[in-house]
């Protein structure tokens, strides 16, 4: 069974809650690939589509994804950091990744988009991929970014269950594993 097809119910309800657009990135090599997506039927609203793929240091969807795979600073470069300034960024970055469970950018791939996203891990406690929140800043404030960032976290440690991973409670729980 694939990712897309466990991670449907938690799409599903994400989207439903949010109306905001959804979507599931997969990990492969020094990027993430979107392999699902539920569009927000909203008139303000941004989408990449199936296929967008991106190195992992861009964007919320490729941190938190990165933020579990023990990546020194000095190897940064290879997962996109194009500076010694952006890898020291970048690892302040992942350490508070590590600490919330979940990534956050504003006007970062897209001006006037903000996206949110949490990792999942599959049996064996590796990090497999993120599922991310897509939408405007226009309805994406601090208050709402953290609402949403709840309801991602719940949903992805739901979609580490459905793959067999047993310890995702706690963002510590999954890096321990």
């Amino acid at each position: 069974m694939s990712y897309e097809t466990v991670a449907q119910p938690m799409m599903r309800r994400l989207w439903e809650k949010t109306r905001e657009t959804i979507s599931l990135h997969v990990h492969e090599g020094a990027f993430r690939i979107c392999v699902a997506e539920l569009p927000s039927t909203q008139p303000l609203s941004f989408k990449r589509g199936v296929g967008y793929r991106e190195k992992l240091v861009r964007g919320a969807s490729g941190r938190s994804i990165l933020a579990w795979l023990n990546v020194s600073k000095q190897d940064l470069s290879a997962y996109g950091a194009e500076n010694a300034a952006e890898a020291k960024r970048c690892t302040e970055q992942l350490k508070q990744i590590r600490l919330e469970g979940y990534a956050t950018s504003r006007d970062e791939l897209i001006e006037g988009a903000v996206a949110i996203a949490a990792p999942f891990f599959d049996s064996s406690g590796r990090v497999v991929g993120s599922l991310g929140l897509f939408g405007p800043s226009a309805r994406l404030d601090e208050e709402v970014v953290q609402g949403y960032a709840a309801l991602l976290r719940e949903e992805a440690a739901q979609l580490s269950a459905a793959l067999g991973f047993k310890n995702c409670q706690v963002p510590d729980d999954c890096a321990r594993s």
